[in-house]
């Protein structure tokens, strides 16, 4: 547990491991469509494999609601700030941290 008088250990680029500190100077792609003007379009209704009535339980504000797709548009589009959510399954997600960093931007 990190002292309450400073930042965890972790925290500090001077104890950070080889791979972390590789991973700090790896530039990660921008998706193409995010590079230009896009417009949010609903897609398919979510699901699940396996046990989708027990997953509908736990989830049920998010569970068969539209999947969502940015696509390229010709214009912008103005409104609200987009809310991204990201749903892991509590097991090992390869790649889960960088969609995460990816969507707030951190290379």
């Amino acid at each position: 547990m990190a002292a309450a008088n400073g930042p965890s250990p972790g925290r500090l680029a001077s104890v950070y491991s080889e791979v972390q500190t590789s991973r700090l100077h790896h530039a990660l792609q921008l998706p193409s469509v995010l590079s230009s003007q896009f417009s949010l379009v609903d897609g398919p209704p979510s699901s699940a494999t396996g046990n989708p009535d027990e997953i509908a339980k736990l989830f049920p504000n998010l569970f068969w609601q539209p999947s969502a797709a940015l696509v390229p548009a010709k214009e912008a589009v103005e409104g609200k700030p987009l809310k991204v959510g990201v749903v892991l399954s509590g097991g090992q997600a390869p790649g889960g941290h960088n969609v995460i960093c990816g969507i707030f931007g951190e290379g």
